[in-house]
């Protein structure tokens, strides 16, 4: 075959614009997902990417707008996975358990994702086209979708007196930086210890005491340690 018989077989053989349809757009977008689960978005290469896929660049720049589209789309499709481990996790048998569960869910899925968990957690990636990749529907004031799962179990700690009153908003963004932080520095320092379970499991129970009622953070309109509160403070380590 000559050469530029070759090149004209590589390029029949490559998709159309008429053929960039939702199955090479899926297909594109669960293998860079794959791609990121362990590295970060320097390590994407658009063209290995795209020639897995059995296209081109174009392709990409076409359905996603480039890089930075195709990781706004990646983000807000690993916060969608993150907001169904983390509701998944959730057995419904007690709030205090849930709220345990939760939190150990998003530990599990930040060490199993690292490289996604960078763009779900950090500074929104921007499409070019303005969105954050997820559709339509998206909006910067809206919360990811992450976030709700952890918002509802913390405003039902507060609602049945478990937690001190407290703006749930509030409550549930200080509760995430305890917990972001603790997680940030297993991926980062002590991934390979041990003890970096134990860690977490400390640190857990020092972020749940310090909202439950009569626990380390102060008192509560309460007043007292008694009933549901007292029993999450007491059993929140061994939980």
């Amino acid at each position: 075959m000559t050469t530029s018989s070759t090149r004209a077989s590589v390029q029949t053989s490559a998709p159309t614009h008429a053929q960039y349809d939702a199955t090479l757009r899926r297909g594109i977008l669960d293998e860079a997902l794959r791609r990121l689960r362990d590295g970060g978005p320097e390590n994407l290469g658009l063209r290995p990417l795209a020639a897995s896929q059995g296209t081109s660049t174009t392709a990409i720049y076409t359905m996603f707008g480039g890089k930075a589209g195709l990781l706004a789309a990646v983000g807000a499709e690993a916060d969608r996975q993150l907001a169904d481990e983390l509701r998944g996790s959730l057995r419904h048998d007690s709030v205090e358990g849930d709220m345990r569960s939760l939190c150990r869910a998003y530990r599990r899925w930040a060490l199993e994702n690292e490289g996604l968990y960078g763009l779900v957690v950090g500074e929104p990636v921007r499409s070019p086209r303005g969105d954050m990749g997820g559709g339509p529907d998206d909006d910067d004031n809206v919360d990811p979708h992450w976030r709700g799962p952890l918002l509802e179990v913390v405003d039902a700690l507060v609602d049945e007196g478990v937690f001190r009153t407290a703006d749930v908003h509030e409550t549930t963004t200080a509760i995430w930086a305890s917990l972001h932080g603790v997680v940030s520095l297993e991926l980062s320092v002590w991934r390979d210890s041990p003890s970096a379970e134990q860690y977490f499991e400390t640190q857990l129970a020092a972020i749940l005491r310090s909202w439950t009622v009569g626990g380390a953070g102060g008192g509560s309109s309460t007043g007292s340690d008694s009933g549901s509160g007292g029993a999450m403070s007491r059993t929140t380590v061994a939980g």
